[in-house]
């Protein structure tokens, strides 16, 4: 049920939070099909944020196990139907928790549900695809030729690309690639390592297909131009009504001091590191909505439940008006 409620948060908020997000390929996808969605990893959990807001059906996506060591946070963390990943660096008594993430996701993807799977292992602020790890491979070997194999799955190349790393106002590429079946990899399943990396060869091609790439030396007017260019067909409508514009304004300056308390925390508590989007899109996501109900209740007490009521609309509709009219 938590993550129903957060999933239409989310639909909510990302509409004000970004200024486009650009979804290419969406139609293409397998109808009917267990999808595996193998992506890209540039902006921390923010991604499965975005990938979520777009799927009709639930999503599972694997994450780092040392966020599930403590048992508060692993609760709350299995309501969004996040999987831990342990690795085996982090204590040889997690190695025995691999086999149990396959078995969660296999789960999943029986009963038609989305598994998200970050193919390059870790985040990292960059438009371009880091060498791929064997995880993914592993897990799609697994759900193709372990116990009780499902072999419709198909595993999904997914491209996220995003304008700036750092806030609210930018644009965001989503693109889905070819998809991939057991049956495009010509290996023997016999050959295990063999297998492995010829699946790795093509999810590599795939992905980079829908990637932006730009080298870390390029100068920033450079880099600038690149990712014009790029967004070039995620373009923002022009919005020209001077009313909205005007309202727009103000609901900027009446959101600004609670805007600027929101920001001031993230930078504390993330120390400028990739977890900065998600933290600050979750605390405007889960914090906001609780404040303007909290103020709506106070003002309703006072002034009667009618005005109260209407400031919990307007607030929000302010905020949605102030982020698309400027």
């Amino acid at each position: 049920m938590f993550y129903y409620f957060s999933r239409f948060l989310v639909r909510l908020a990302l509409p004000i939070y970004l200024k486009k997000l650009c979804v290419a390929n969406f139609d293409k996808l397998p109808k009917g099909a267990p999808l595996m969605l193998a992506s890209n990893h540039p902006d921390s959990f923010f991604d499965a944020v975005v990938i979520g807001s777009v799927l009709e059906q639930p999503i599972h996506t694997l994450t780092r196990g040392d966020v599930f060591k403590k048992p508060a946070a692993a609760f709350w963390l299995r309501q969004i139907n996040l999987i831990p990943v342990f690795r085996g660096s982090e204590g040889r008594q997690y190695v025995k928790n691999h086999d149990v993430t396959a078995q969660e996701s296999h789960d999943a993807l029986k009963k038609g549900d989305a598994v998200v799977v970050f193919s390059e292992g870790i985040c990292v602020n960059e438009w371009r695809l880091r060498p791929l790890g064997k995880g993914t491979a592993r897990m799609a070997y697994k759900i193709w030729y372990g116990d009780d194999p499902l072999k419709s799955m198909k595993v999904i190349p997914t491209g996220l690309n995003y304008e700036h790393f750092r806030g609210p106002g930018k644009r965001v590429s989503l693109r889905f690639g070819e998809e991939i079946g057991h049956e495009d990899i010509q290996t023997s399943p016999q050959d295990y390592e063999k297998w492995l990396r010829e699946f790795n060869d093509i999810l590599d091609r795939k992905m980079n297909n829908e990637i932006l790439t730009i080298p870390d030396d390029l100068s920033q007017t450079a880099k600038k131009d690149r990712l014009n260019a790029f967004f070039g067909n995620c373009t923002v409508a022009e919005r020209s009504n001077p009313l909205l514009k005007a309202i727009g304004s103000i609901g900027r300056l009446i959101h600004k001091p609670l805007y600027s308390f929101f920001v001031k925390k993230t930078a504390k508590l993330t120390a400028r590191s990739v977890f900065y989007d998600s933290v600050l899109f979750g605390m405007l996501m889960y914090l906001y909505p609780t404040i303007v109900a909290l103020l709506a209740i106070v003002v309703g007490i006072i002034a009667g439940w009618p005005v109260g009521l209407g400031l919990f609309l307007a607030l929000p509709l302010l905020a949605w008006i102030g982020a698309r009219y400027r």
